[in-house]
């Protein structure tokens, strides 16, 4: 009842957000529909971890260059007030998804033209992942400045919390139901996609450009919807800031906020907890459950779909039900930790069922990798929450921005090493070895953030006058 309360209460109280949550549902409803068409073009492309590098090393460094503006991107406005910020980070989303429809339109030429090659769908690729990082920390900011409810935060002990202007931290009181709201919605679009995969294959004659067509349909309503229903000049949008301190004056010194933010005292729980996020961020690079399904354990096309939609449930599971977990373990750290040890061990486990390299092993090797996904999304969605809930609207663009660049940085490197590893032990033993890597780094990561990291989150007290209170906990 609390979860349904939870989720309830953010549909009555949050029009403009709801607004964009219904915008992403038309969004992910094309991604549903070519979502499946797009794995498995990759999947066939991606045939060793070296194919797989070669698509993906320049897709990270377009990855890079993009994570490089990100941050300076978002904050732009930041010294013209809440309201104008918010307002320029709506114009941009609308810009952004502009020109990834215009790109993902050239794509339906292309594959119009000929079958897909790595050639062929690169270009795509590229610009469509510079698109994506260049805005990522615009759309994370922006979809946070659409909540209007919030209150201040206080600490354990009662004492208010200051941001990085030295103002009384606010916390957005349904963050935590947003954030797993459209991690929902995303998960869900997906496994339809892949449920109704195959028939749409088959109703399309395999033309698979017939579908990415209606992708680009579904782009035209999110811009729609989002230009008639998300402005936040419209939302009631008030809250002041300080102009004085919050100047974005030039790139490198937008960038360097960021990092001194992240470098102080008081925010080490997060830093440990971001550099947590970065380890799940680079493991997950190293390797792909969908490559060997395919051509370790030779289960075809129909035992990548099913695999994906087990996976798929379980993560979807997982998002729905994190509000809870929430309510009933009061602190992000805590949560986090576990998670990522627990995923460790079913990686490495996942490794040992990848070595019997035949389709018998698909079973318990799809279980292991659903139980991944969900931690996964777990791990990453409340690093989501707990870098919005720390710092004022004006620097929650750097501090994305911030942790991409450095993200991206090591997805390149793990890329580059992972087409080494697999040379020397094969996908099979890479996998394995990532999964204990993992449990190592966590165990250092803990004892390094210690008592702070593992207090360090949200805390749900008693509702006073029927709504719940979130409150945001950090070290004095």
């Amino acid at each position: 009842m609390g979860l349904l309360a939870s989720y309830a209460g953010f549909l009555r109280q949050e029009p403009t957000a709801r607004a964009f949550l219904a915008a992403s549902l038309i969004d992910d409803f094309g991604i549903a529909v070519s979502g499946w068409a797009s794995a498995l073009m990759m999947t066939n492309l991606a045939v060793t971890q070296q194919d797989r590098a070669r698509l993906m090393l320049p897709t990270l460094g377009c990855f890079l260059l993009g994570a490089l503006i990100s941050g300076p991107l978002a904050d732009r406005a930041a010294r013209s007030g809440a309201a104008a910020l918010a307002r320029w980070r709506w114009k941009l989303v609308l810009a952004g998804r502009g020109v990834e429809t215009a790109v993902l339109a050239f794509l339906v030429v292309e594959l119009a033209l000929g079958p897909p090659t790595i050639a062929r769908v690169l270009p795509y690729v590229m610009v469509s992942a510079f698109m994506k990082t260049a805005l990522r920390a615009t759309r994370i900011a922006f979809s946070v400045d659409l909540l209007r409810e919030s209150s201040a935060s206080r600490a354990e002990n009662g004492d208010p919390l200051y941001d990085e202007r030295g103002a009384p931290l606010e916390y957005k009181t349904h963050l935590v139901t947003f954030t797993s709201l459209i991690s929902l919605i995303t998960t869900l679009s997906l496994l339809l996609g892949l449920f109704a995969g195959g028939q749409v294959l088959a109703r399309v004659g395999d033309r698979v450009y017939l579908l990415f067509a209606f992708d680009v349909l579904t782009n035209l309503g999110f811009i729609a919807m989002l230009y008639r229903f998300c402005d936040p000049g419209t939302a009631g949008f008030t809250a002041p800031l300080a102009p004085a301190a919050e100047r974005a004056e030039g790139f490198w010194r937008s960038f360097a906020e960021g990092f001194r933010f992240l470098a102080q005292p008081a925010q080490r729980p997060l830093l440990a907890l971001l550099a947590g996020s970065f380890l799940v961020e680079v493991i997950s690079e190293a390797y792909e459950g969908k490559m060997v399904i395919k051509h370790v354990l030779h289960a075809g096309d129909d035992g990548v779909r099913y695999a994906e939609i087990t996976w798929t449930v379980v993560a979807a599971i997982g998002a729905a039900l994190l509000p809870l977990l929430l309510r009933r373990v009061s602190s992000l750290g805590k949560i986090f930790l576990v998670t990522m040890l627990l995923d460790g061990m079913v990686i490495a486990i996942a490794g040992n069922f990848a070595a019997v390299g035949a389709v018998a092993a698909l079973v318990p090797f799809a279980a292991a990798l659903s139980v991944d996904r969900s931690l996964t999304l777990t791990a990453t969605t409340l690093s989501d929450v707990a870098q919005n809930s720390v710092s004022s609207a004006a620097m929650r663009g750097r501090i994305a921005g911030s942790y991409a660049l450095v993200t991206i940085a090591g997805d390149m490197l793990s890329e580059a090493l992972a087409a080494l590893a697999e040379t020397r032990w094969g996908i099979p033993g890479l996998i394995v070895r990532a999964g204990l890597l993992q449990v190592v780094l966590v165990a250092l990561i803990a004892a390094a953030g210690g008592g702070r990291l593992w207090h360090f989150g949200l805390r749900v007290r008693e509702p006073e006058a029927g709504a719940s209170e979130l409150v945001t906990e950090r070290a004095a």
